[in-house]
């Protein structure tokens, strides 16, 4: 397994403009060489550098997310990944390559520092532009790791309560590391609303304990439940509430009792 290595964007860039370059298109070597800049652009945040690799039609498939693509889809994924200070590693298993077209397939871990945050499995298909560029025109991966304990509770609460509810609401409990920091995140036009009113939430209430400021939460009215869980489960919803500062083995779901 490598380990990412942390170097300087021009850096980067060189080593993409070589491995387009030599050895010959059929060879793997240029999908492994290619594959180290795109790790070491994630590590170092090189966002454009990272984006560079993708074909501009690319699609891009997070676990628990929506079906993005081309540079913005890439730009929503791994720069939310960049800001919340992740990194990640990865291994390839295996590539093949015929004609214009690559298969990748590998294992990766996505940490926070030296904590393991999350471990799965990757295929990727890239292709060989009329510029004689390789680059990813497919990414897909998924966790080994089982649906975080919110994903669980709200799915179980959906089955049973069907969909004979318009609005349910949810009751979402949790410690912060700043209190300001997380209140500021749901204030402005670009706020933690938007996100949560763009997946499954009717509207969001925030609430703050006068006796411990650092203890916060949610009421929210959700329309489409599937969908907030998809949201709170993905890599985007992971990255947000890291950025928030919520403190994530302190969270608490409460549904709505009949």
């Amino acid at each position: 397994m490598k380990r990412l290595l942390a170097i300087i964007p021009l850096g980067v860039a060189l080593i993409i403009a070589a491995c387009n370059q030599t050895p010959p298109p059929g060879n793997p070597k240029i999908i492994e060489d290619l594959s180290t800049a795109w790790n070491e652009a994630l590590n170092t945040k090189d966002l454009e550098t990272l984006t560079m690799i993708y074909a501009s039609d690319a699609r891009i498939m997070p676990p628990n997310g929506q079906m993005m693509r081309g540079a913005e889809g890439v730009r929503a994924t791994f720069g939310a990944m960049m800001d919340a200070g992740l990194t990640g590693e990865t291994s390839i298993e295996e590539i093949t390559m015929q004609d214009n077209i690559a298969y990748k397939i590998g294992s990766y871990k996505i940490m926070d520092g030296d904590n393991v945050v999350d471990n799965g499995k990757f295929i990727e298909t890239w292709v060989r532009g009329e510029d004689g560029k390789w680059r990813i025109s497919n990414d897909i991966w998924n966790s080994d790791n089982p649906p975080a304990a919110p994903q669980r509770a709200m799915q179980g609460k959906h089955r049973m309560q069907g969909e004979g509810r318009r609005h349910q609401h949810v009751m979402i409990m949790h410690e912060v590391e700043d209190a300001e920091r997380w209140l500021a995140a749901w204030r402005g036009e670009d706020s933690r609303h938007e996100l949560f009113r763009s997946n499954g939430a009717a509207h969001v209430h925030t609430f703050q304990s006068e006796d411990d400021p650092n203890l916060t939460g949610l009421i929210i009215a959700v329309r489409d439940l599937q969908a907030l869980n998809d949201m709170l489960a993905s890599d985007e919803g992971r990255a947000a509430a890291k950025e928030d500062g919520v403190v994530a083995d302190s969270m608490k779901v409460l549904m709505q009792a009949e």
